[in-house]
């Protein structure tokens, strides 16, 4: 039996013998995507909130307003996770801003079927009271994963930050002067006045 790996970092090495680093998310970054996250959501469902009382004043019905309310708030904390995962190739608002991807445990991009899975055990992850099932998770198997990555085979990591061939060059882009054509045969014959 081999101990747990509890390293930082995941390694896929290719056929080709190309090696892709990923290190792994921390609890306190994934907590802070989660925390952004959660605030997007919020907001979105004052706006909801509004938008159903609003409706139910001019149609002056307050079971329209607690039904708009319901159904349009379900579809929010249903789909944002999903949604935007999908989307946005493994991120979240939440996860942009925190520089972090959501990956296959292989390092391959996150599937439609992989986001929806790990998005449909979230649920249990939130048990009983804000993801205590799911930190409980993440802290034991070392490997800062929750139930629904767990379900879905997939990992958190930190999104790399993206560098260009011009910041690898190191030489800043300098207008180079064009070379001063040298005096030789092949140059234009310039007539100088003879002296008088």
């Amino acid at each position: 039996m081999q101990p747990p790996d509890t390293s930082d970092d995941l390694v896929i090495s290719t056929p080709e013998r190309v090696a892709f680093q990923y290190e792994i998310a921390g609890i306190g970054s994934r907590f802070l995507a989660q925390v952004v996250d959660t605030l997007v959501i919020t907001v979105i469902l004052i706006a909801i909130s509004i938008l159903a009382a609003s409706l139910g004043g001019i149609f002056s019905s307050g079971e329209l307003a607690i039904l708009v309310e319901i159904i349009l708030g379900f579809v929010l904390l249903a789909g944002y996770f999903l949604i935007s995962e999908a989307a946005w190739n493994g991120q979240t608002l939440g996860k942009r801003a925190t520089r972090l991807r959501v990956v296959g445990d292989h390092g391959e991009p996150l599937s439609i079927g992989q986001a929806a899975i790990r998005n449909l055990v979230r649920i249990v992850d939130f048990l009983p009271v804000f993801y205590a099932v799911g930190m409980l998770t993440l802290f034991i198997n070392g490997r800062g994963k929750r139930l629904g990555d767990f379900a879905a085979g997939t990992l958190v990591v930190r999104d790399r930050q993206r560098i260009s061939l011009y910041d690898l060059s190191g030489t800043a882009a300098s207008p180079t002067p064009a070379p001063a054509m040298p005096s030789s045969i092949w140059a234009a014959p310039s007539a100088t006045p003879a002296p008088a």
